[in-house]
């Protein structure tokens, strides 16, 4: 466990030895592992092996740059400063991480990485594990094992939709946010779901009696958060919301 990370992590957890696989630290709740947490934690580990090609070819294919493009202005959203700590939750393969500003000395951050499914943490790893300062955790989004304000950039890209506990994985990123930080969390619209997942066949019996409705969502920010925002992207094909921790 790199120094920094073990200063951040929950003090029960700096007392116990944490199991690692393949560099990746293991601290996953198995109560967490319910209703739609399981059912889509399963999804993504046998889509780990082929999701990146199927961004990078199909994806150019139907979309050409448009998903890149997207993914670019997520990250130019949020405030970037070199020797950042950065948590990413859902990190999945971390396709993200390549759209981190140019300005932006990448090598400089301390970027921690965390996600319900083992396979996409294994992809992440062979993806960015020699090229940036990078730690994984498999543990989910509902129980950070992380100290309060303990991160200069938080955000969230895709699964929130369909989190078991919405509202608890929300307050645990505002909670391990520092005072001032600038929250972004995410997802598809529910248009798109409807149009994209719930038709395809590798997917649609995941999203199958499947619903989502983003006020709910924004019903579940923080009190102790302002500068809420929501914004549509991607014609529409995805959502992002930004909020701001409360203090200096």
């Amino acid at each position: 466990m790199k120094t920094e990370i073990s200063n951040i992590l929950k003090e029960e957890i700096r007392r116990t030895e944490i199991p690692t696989k393949d560099g990746i630290s293991l601290l996953l709740n198995y109560r967490f592992l319910v209703h739609d947490n399981k059912k889509f934690m399963e999804m993504y580990n046998w889509m780990s092996r082929g999701y990146d090609f199927a961004e990078t070819a199909i994806g150019r294919i139907k979309y050409g740059n448009a998903i890149n493009k997207m993914r670019s202005d997520l990250m130019s959203k949020l405030e970037w400063k070199d020797n950042s700590k950065v948590l990413y939750v859902s990190i999945g393969t971390g396709r993200d991480l390549n759209f981190i500003p140019k300005s932006i000395n990448a090598k400089s951050l301390n970027i921690v990485g965390l996600d319900i499914s083992f396979g996409m943490l294994k992809k992440c790893r062979k993806n960015f594990g020699s090229k940036l300062d990078l730690s994984l955790f498999n543990c989910a989004a509902e129980e950070l094992p992380f100290i309060d304000n303990a991160f200069d950039i938080v955000f969230h890209v895709g699964g929130i939709n369909f989190f078991s506990d919405k509202s608890a994985a929300m307050k645990e990123m505002v909670r391990v946010a520092k005072p001032g930080t600038k929250i972004l969390i995410s997802d598809e619209t529910r248009d798109w779901v409807d149009k994209q997942f719930k038709k395809s066949r590798l997917s649609k019996k995941y999203f199958e009696e499947k619903h989502f409705n983003i006020n709910e969502l924004e019903s579940h920010i923080s009190k102790n958060v302002n500068e809420s925002k929501l914004e549509l992207m991607w014609e529409n094909k995805c959502y992002c919301l930004t909020f701001r921790k409360i203090g200096a």
